[in-house]
């Protein structure tokens, strides 16, 4: 099973209608006696997150000048410190964006949730789906702020965190 296979089961996802694949994976969690859990939600979601997540990375990564860890091992670093000392530090907001980006991906997944954990777990969606079917309209509106915001808070620390972390080396630019 090569790269190009593993590609295509990551983007399934993104090609399969969503309701096959969700009962799919309702499936699989009844088999392995997960659904209703934490550890099922957490997958549930990551299905959907980690084709979105990989598609934000790849190009940074494959970007990334190797000639740089080279160097770092050059100098006397081992391949963990290269990595933590140069290649980290440099992937750092896309990184960050990766993660924001899965983080809105996940606020955003009503069907996982639902038929993975049948109500049992609550979430900004799950909400505000409930609430929009008769519930209180200001309830609903400060729901919707809220999913908004989630991911709006994601990004903003995925902007500002590498701006902190270079506080340091501004002399460096």
């Amino acid at each position: 099973m090569g790269p190009q296979r593993l590609n295509a089961a990551l983007y399934l996802p993104l090609i399969v209608p969503a309701m096959p694949l969700v009962a799919a994976q309702y499936a699989a969690l009844l088999n392995l006696q997960l659904d209703g859990t934490a550890v099922g939600l957490v997958w549930s979601h990551l299905l959907w997150v980690l084709p979105y997540m990989v598609l934000t990375l790849v190009g940074a990564y494959r970007a990334f000048d190797a000639r740089l860890l080279v160097s770092a091992r050059a100098l006397g670093c081992t391949r963990p410190q290269a990595c933590l000392r140069v290649k980290w530090p440099l992937l750092v907001r896309p990184i960050l964006a990766t993660f924001a980006v899965g983080f809105a991906v996940s606020v955003a997944q009503y069907l996982p949730t639902l038929f993975t954990c049948g109500g049992r777990f609550v979430t900004v969606t799950t909400e505000a789906v409930a609430l929009s079917a008769g519930g209180n309209r200001r309830v609903l509106a400060v729901q919707a702020l809220l999913q908004i915001a989630l991911p709006v808070a994601a990004f903003a620390l995925a902007a500002l965190i590498p701006h902190w972390l270079a506080r340091h080396r501004k002399g460096l630019r």
